[in-house]
């Protein structure tokens, strides 16, 4: 029996028919574009603010995609800046001018394509836009000064004449990310903000059976597993919805490819092994770290993968501490120097803490035997 019955209601461009625990940001940003059906809706300019995988810029998608049921005159022009290779202003306003329908010439100023985007919006005078701005923050820092003058242009639309622009919507990851910007370009967004916090880990489990309901087929999914992914999901990728959706579906793969009927916890741990950056692994800074330390996370890893689970006690980290040293013929480690070591590795990056129970590896090894890796960093394979 598949395990899917439509994977693509798990991947990253689709629109779920509503979002768990958003009711009240969706409500929210209902309120403010809630005159999109009127001859004149008045301009706004609108913050969604929160951390990765919060479900903003779904919010957005979905929201737009109600308001157009509502309206046929409406148009959503949607950009996210982090996919472009320099959020300059020619860059941004050439991209805004493209997704309106109008032509770029590379002979223009930015201030030219600027006016040629504000022309093409009054041409259409019957239709209604509202632009998002995605990864708005990508416009601060060193990028201020000419970012500035994006945001600044961008929520000041009426005064050049635009009169059929319902809002402008900057979605940002920074909270603070304002504040690096000229104080007319900070007054010039306003007041109107959503905030999305992070999920917890009962929301993470509730958005991925129901994300599941849709995509997997019944008792495809156990609800233990979820509870497990969604673990997962808040220790490892700080409760980013969108990596627990992602690794659901290579579960899901890696469990239909291996003949099973249901996803497991086993699976889930293969999709987080198969996808996890390696970027300790890789690079010189492991090679780097003291021999406590190197032993401690060979520690980790051995138990992890013994117990078949991605997090361990402090009381499997020891055990196993004691057979590598007992292996390698060297005195064990003191409990102060195991300490020291999980400290270290946990301020480098290696691990995370949760809560006095658990401890996670951030980078959970693609080798299949940890002993390999235990060569590269002791000279030696322990088995």
């Amino acid at each position: 029996m598949p395990i899917f019955v439509n994977p693509r209601a798990l991947s990253r461009q689709h629109i779920p028919a509503r979002m768990p625990h958003r009711e009240a940001q969706l409500s929210m940003l209902h309120s403010f574009f809630r005159d999109i059906q009127s001859e004149s809706p008045y301009f706004k300019v609108v913050q969604l603010i929160g951390p990765k995988g919060t479900g903003k810029t779904t919010s957005t998608h979905l929201l737009l995609r109600l308001l157009g049921s509502m309206s046929p005159r409406l148009t959503h022009v949607y950009l996210n800046l982090r996919a472009l290779s320099d959020p300059s202003p020619w860059l941004v306003y050439s991209q805004l001018l493209s997704r309106v329908g109008g032509k770029v010439s590379r002979s223009l100023s930015a201030g030219e394509v600027f006016e040629k985007f504000i022309s093409h919006l009054q041409r259409y005078a019957d239709r209604i836009y509202v632009i998002t701005i995605d990864e708005a923050d990508q416009l601060t820092g060193y990028r201020s000064l000419h970012g500035g003058r994006i945001v600044y242009n961008l929520a000041r639309l009426p005064e050049f004449g635009v009169e059929n622009v319902s809002g402008v919507i900057f979605i940002s990851r920074e909270e603070g990310w304002a504040y690096h910007l000229a104080p007319e370009e900070q007054s010039s967004l306003g007041a109107l903000a959503v905030k999305y916090p992070a999920y917890t880990r009962d929301q993470l489990v509730d958005i991925i059976l129901f994300r599941a309901g849709e995509a997997c087929a019944p008792g495809a999914l156990p609800e233990a597993v979820a509870e497990y992914l969604a673990e997962v999901t808040e220790a490892m990728f700080e409760s980013d919805v969108r990596r627990a959706l992602d690794l659901l579906l290579l579960a899901g793969q890696i469990a239909e490819s291996e003949g099973a009927e249901a996803i497991s916890l086993e699976h889930v741990n293969k999709a987080v092994a198969q996808s996890m950056r390696e970027k300790f692994l890789f690079s010189q800074s492991i090679e780097q770290l003291g021999t406590a330390e190197k032993i401690v996370l060979l520690a980790l890893l051995f138990a992890s993968r013994q117990l078949n689970q991605n997090f361990v006690t402090l009381r499997d980290i020891q055990k196993h501490v004691a057979l590598i040293c007992e292996n390698l013929g060297i005195k064990p480690l003191s409990q102060r120097e195991q300490d020291e070591a999980l400290q270290r590795l946990s301020d480098e990056g290696y691990i995370q803490f949760r809560g006095p129970l658990k401890i996670y590896p951030t980078v959970f090894p693609a080798y299949s035997d940890p002993s390999l890796l235990a060569g590269r960093l002791l000279g030696r394979r322990i088995g």
